[in-house]
């Protein structure tokens, strides 16, 4: 994910509010894990459910640009990785039952689309979690809607 660089510095102010750290661009390298130092005082924000997976993405040595490219400040979830990955997060969440479908949002500047229509709806379809061909001619006839002329009454 990539942000505008004029946001970058409050994405990083509000990061470490997340794990109750003063980060800032002056304080800190984003492009470097933080400190075993520093990580020793950071916590999850209790009232930010979001910070416990910010927290374990820089506990886990992620640099602060590559925990907010995980989308950890996005209130929907945003997946960065490999195809393999992207795929096993959505089929985990649809077997799970926690969604009924996904908005797919690639990044559309650096063929993004491409890349999840070549890379991860093959891996999808394998498992048997896409369809590989549309069973009716319509988009009517594939949502199972009934035809109907006019409106309703």
């Amino acid at each position: 994910m990539s942000f505008n660089p004029e946001e970058i510095p409050s994405r990083v102010r509000y990061l470490g509010s997340m794990v109750g750290l003063p980060l800032s661009i002056g304080l800190v390298d984003i492009d470097q894990p933080l400190a075993t130092d520093m990580l020793k005082n950071a916590y999850a924000n209790p009232m930010d459910p979001r910070s416990i997976r910010a927290l374990k993405l820089l506990k886990q040595g992620l640099s602060i640009r590559d925990v907010l490219a995980h989308g950890v400040i996005n209130y929907h979830p945003v997946v960065a990785g490999t195809p393999v990955q992207v795929a096993d997060f959505l089929e985990e969440w649809f077997l799970a039952g926690a969604c009924d479908g996904f908005s797919v949002v690639p990044d559309i500047a650096y063929d993004g689309v491409a890349d999840f229509v070549d890379l991860v709806v093959p891996i999808l379809q394998d498992r048997g979690l896409f369809h590989r061909e549309y069973e009716g001619k319509t988009l009517r006839e594939n949502m199972g809607v009934p035809y109907q002329y006019g409106r309703l009454k």
